[in-house]
């Protein structure tokens, strides 16, 4: 029977509707009235008060009554019934699950509403991604795989025009140059700052030009902001969660109709009175809304039937649409539009609740999801390699992982504990099956000598192949484009000599170091290990390659590194820095002891201090707790951590200092002699178990260098990008009312946080995201882990106490420091936290001696080494993965700001392939960036409504081999066909991707 339902509901589908999607199906809008723009949408999040299963099966309704699959299967049985019925959808996450479960019958009837553009795709994330904590690669993976998704199923017509950025706690700047060079043609926001959008509603900028990236136009986004979040008007939630209802018939009790169309008379009013055009997008939907879709449409059918009878009078025309049709009526109607620079950060829901702490919340997670993206990235380059026509299965199992993940309740730091526990399982299995992926890839390169094991616990200094075995083999991958140098660091149980051989050169004399590992180390909860001491060791290995690494124990005491004793020494040797000169010393004062780096003239110094968070009941504003969203502390200054105790070790690579602070700090700072580790401090901090015996603590490091003379300036990046300026107690749109002075000022950082003035600069990279900020002149400080007893109340339901092992969670992670001169530190801290993301792939094995031995005997052995690959130091490689049989899609950033474009002869990638077209792509990867059409905006500052995207000589002839420039209806059309030519520009600040052709 579903089937002849079906089949009938196609013919009748196929019978009334002319099959048309995109701007050409969408409905018009009369002329003389406000025409609203109605949405039907859900928000369905990947995973926050249940987990991502758990919330498609409909599972745990105790928790959340929310089941997906039964809010499609209900959405496209109602979009049957009538053909001017609409809906849009985001997640495709969870898309993807039910399309796996549907019959042919099914996937065809979807397939039709999608072509006539009722059921539209909107976003096309595989998560709606956090824009705070997210690393610029892993949003555009997980916004990449979702769009190739639709468009695989769907065609042209389930590719995305629009993002739908509705429940995100704050919006970037650099996610919007993302969409655009997407080619989407907008975008659109819930949340933003309570005071920025009550003076966007007054003053009609509700609606603006983004200059979100580089390129003039191209880096351009129309962006708008819903006026109701991406709820409904109050009173008129037709969801089975709600209890509204239109009760039409006079002749039954509790008529309300007349009621109904006052009410929504008065809302539409006050949107339209924010808006500059006569169209308004009026969102219909919610937290997972339309379980049953019927209550929904049946209402809205009321609303818009009695809306429009009256329409002459009120001047209000209603109908079904979505967010992209209302971007071509606002387009079409060529209002002018106000720019903006800036981004949309911190957030602030009421004067008291600045949604900052979820920058910092869950560290170890943040930390987990940063390697686990890393790692990604590796592991996509070694599949590429493979000669396979079609991807490896286990590759999806990390790509899926990692962009749950981005989603605004996992990265955030911001779900429940037990879902938080699923994304740890993702994440594992996730990189587990990359670690396959790779040795397998790795070990068919090099079959006499097999790595097959990795160590999930080095962030503890645990790992049982370098602990339990007198010999074994390190391998070492390098994901960077160029020859690396690193220090590759493993536990072992005993001070003693190892005999260390570069299997591929074993006359070549390894460097290395064993050192103590710090008694803070060896306390961790849970860790399970004899390893007492840490073997570092020198790893040069070429770009896309790996080397592998035979270690043998022996039996004499290791004595190269020495502990110093600081009561008879203060200073050490200098490092070098470029032309500066970086030193480290110990200062001492009384019993009080600090470490201070210095550049020329320049000291910086670090220590650690510590909010109480504020508690209240969360009834009014002033009572508002500290939680796992928001960063409220209950007072205006940080506790200080008491004075470290100092231990120095001195050895071949490396200096380091030991501080432990207290029972639940310790810091590691590490000064690296080699010159390829050189420039910069590195500190390796562990925080945990926090103590709450007398409250929750968020943990704070602060560096301070006076003679930096910042003011109130500072800069982070931008998802990892470029840096964007800030400035203490201000906003760019309107006028700040300073009602919490820390956590105001309070930013997100993903690798990057500076200040500088006209001479000196200070940079702090991290190796996750966190929260941080400059409260003085000369002053950074960073939030690094947090742990709270009270819930913030907005949703989440639990207090920020994360627990192990039956304590207080530890965390560690690291810092690096740059002190140098302003101008020289920028690029420098740019490609620092490309390696810092980019670390090198560690995988252990069996000792492979007969290997050595023969290597040793063959004196042609370097002829046989692949060709190295050596990119330009400023050209990144930010994606490299198997598109397709013999395809490749590449990804090119070229990290200097300024300066002249970068040639990068792509065939330096595939040393051993011919390359036999090169195809330029948008930035996802899944159509030609000649086949884009992006509808061009008329601004106040540029009132011309043909915009060029691309400056086109016209003087010059060109042919369809060259570029084109066209401007058709009201679009900026680019056209390039593919070449054969494997050499490329990069100009400075841009990515560009590309489709490459390998011979078969």
């Amino acid at each position: 029977m579903r089937e002849i339902f079906l089949f009938l509901s196609i013919v009748l589908l196929w019978s009334q509707v002319k099959s048309e999607c995109g701007y050409a199906s969408c409905p018009k809008g009369d002329p003389g009235y406000v025409n609203i723009h109605i949405v039907p949408h859900t928000h369905d999040d990947v995973g926050w008060l249940k987990t991502v299963d758990q919330y498609y099966y409909g599972y745990r309704n105790d928790i959340q009554r929310a089941g997906v699959q039964y809010i499609i299967d209900s959405v496209v049985s109602e979009l049957l019934e009538d053909p001017s019925r609409r809906f849009i959808y985001v997640e495709s996450a969870f898309f993807w699950r039910w399309w796996g479960e549907q019959d042919l019958t099914m996937k065809e009837t979807v397939r039709e509403l999608v072509n006539q553009g009722r059921l539209e795709f909107i976003s096309g994330g595989w998560s709606m991604n956090d824009e705070a904590a997210a690393h610029y690669s892993a949003i555009i993976d997980n916004m990449a795989i979702g769009i190739k998704f639709f468009q695989d199923e769907f065609g042209s017509c389930g590719r995305p025009k629009v993002g739908w950025q509705i429940d995100p706690f704050g919006h970037s700047r650099e996610y919007a140059n993302i969409l655009a060079m997407f080619g989407f043609d907008g975008l659109f926001l819930g949340r933003i700052d309570y005071a920025d959008k009550d003076k966007r509603k007054a003053s009609k900028s509700m609606e603006m030009m983004w200059k979100a990236g580089e390129g003039g136009v191209e880096g351009e986004l129309f962006t708008g902001i819903n006026y109701n979040t991406y709820f409904p008007p109050a009173g008129f939630c037709f969801d089975l969660l709600c209890d509204d209802v239109i009760m039409d018939n006079k002749l039954l009790e509790d008529y309300n109709l007349d009621q109904k169309l006052e009410d929504f008379k008065k809302f539409a009013r006050g949107q339209a009175e924010a808006f500059a055009t006569s169209n308004i997008l009026m969102t219909k939907g919610g937290d997972f809304n339309y379980q049953d879709a019927n209550t929904w449409y049946k209402n809205l059918d009321k609303l818009i039937k009695y809306m429009n009878e009256g329409k002459d009078e009120h001047k209000f025309n209603l109908f079904y649409s979505t967010p992209s049709c209302y971007l071509k009526a606002v387009q079409e109607e060529i209002a002018e539009l106000p720019t903006k620079t800036d981004d949309f950060f911190p957030y602030a829901s009421d004067p008291h609740a600045f949604w900052t702490g979820y920058f910092t919340s869950r560290p170890a997670l943040k930390g987990i999801i940063r390697k686990a993206n890393s790692l990604l990235q590796a592991c996509k380059q070694v599949e590429s390699f493979q000669a396979s026509t079609e991807e490896d299965p286990r590759l999806m199992i990390s790509k899926h992982s990692v962009s749950v993940n981005q989603h605004h309740d996992a990265v955030t730091g911001t779900a429940k504990q037990h879902v938080t526990d699923d994304y740890y399982k993702g994440l594992h299995r996730g990189m587990e099956a990359c670690h396959q992926i790779i040795s397998e890839g790795l070990n068919a390169q090099n079959q006499n000598c097999v790595v097959n094991d990795w160590c999930p616990w080095l962030n503890i200094s645990q790992c049982a192949s370098t602990e339990t075995k007198e010999a074994f083999t390190t391998s070492v991958y390098n994901s960077l484009p160029r020859t690396e140098q690193y220090i590759i660091r493993v536990p072992v149980t005993d001070n003693v000599e190892y005999s260390i051989k570069d299997i591929d050169n074993p006359d070549q004399i390894v460097a290395y170091q064993v050192t103590k590992l710090p008694e803070s180390v060896l306390l961790i909860p849970g860790r399970d290990s004899q390893a007492r001491y840490e073997l570092a060791f020198e790893a040069v290995v070429p770009g896309l390659q790996s080397k592998r690494y035979l270690l043998e124990k022996g039996a004499k005491e290791y004595t190269a590194t020495r502990k110093i004793d600081l009561a008879k020494s203060g200073k050490f040797r200098r490092t070098a820095l470029g032309d500066d000169k970086l030193k480290v010393e110990v200062k001492s004062t009384g019993d009080s002891q600090e470490i201070v780096l210095k550049s020329g003239e320049v000291e910086a110094t670090m220590s650690f201090f510590w909010y109480e968070p504020a508690v209240g009941n969360n009834e009014v504003f002033e009572n508002r707790s500290s939680g796992a969203y928001i960063f409220r502390p209950n007072g205006t200054s940080a506790v200080p951590i008491g004075d470290p105790a100092v231990e120095l070790f001195e050895g071949p690579l490396y200096k380091e200092y030991h501080l432990q602070y207290n029972d639940w700090i310790s810091l590691v700072f590490r000064q690296y002699e080699t010159s390829g580790e050189d420039g910069f401090g590195e500190l390796e901090w562990l925080v945990g178990p926090i103590p709450v015996e007398d409250g929750g603590k968020e943990i704070i490091m602060r560096y301070d260098a006076k003679e930096i003379k910042s003011g109130d300036r500072f800069y982070t990046d931008t998802n990892g990008r470029s840096l964007i300026e800030r400035i203490r107690n201000y906003r760019e749109t309107w006028d700040l009312n300073v009602t919490e002075p820390i956590s105001a000022n309070y930013y997100p950082i993903n690798t990057i946080i500076g200040i500088r003035d006209d001479t000196n600069a200070l940079w702090v990279m991290t190796d996750r995201a966190e929260g941080g900020t400059s409260l003085e002149s000369g002053q950074l400080e960073v939030m690094i882990h947090r742990r709270l007893l009270h819930d913030d109340a907005f949703g989440v339901g639990e207090a920020l106490n994360e627990q192990a092992f039956g304590k207080g969670l530890v965390v560690r992670g690291t810092h690096r420091v740059l002190l140098c001169t302003t101008g020289y530190c920028e690029l420098k801290s740019s490609q620092m936290s490309e390696r810092i993301f980019a670390e090198p792939v560690i995988q252990f094995g069996e000792p492979c001696f007969e290997q050595l031995l023969s290597n040793g005997l063959n004196v042609d052995r370097e002829k046989e080494n692949t060709k190295s690959i050596e990119l330009p130091k400023t050209i990144k490689l930010l994606t490299m993965e198997k598109y397709a049989a013999s395809q490749i899609l590449v990804r090119l950033e070229n990290l200097a700001t300024s300066g002249e474009a970068v040639t990068v002869d792509l065939a330096q990638l595939f040393p051993n392939n011919n390359i036999q077209t090169v195809e330029e792509r948008t930035l996802d990867g899944n159509v030609a960036k000649s086949s884009v059409n992006r509808l061009s905006w008329n601004k106040n500052s540029e009132p011309d409504n043909r915009i060029p995207r691309y400056e086109v000589d016209e003087n010059v002839e060109t042919n369809d081999e060259e570029l084109q420039f066209m401007d058709v209806d009201g679009y900026s059309v680019f056209r390039k066909s593919m070449s054969s030519e494997p050499s490329v520009e990069i100009q400075p600040g841009f990515i560009q991707t590309y489709l490459i052709q390998l011979s078969a």
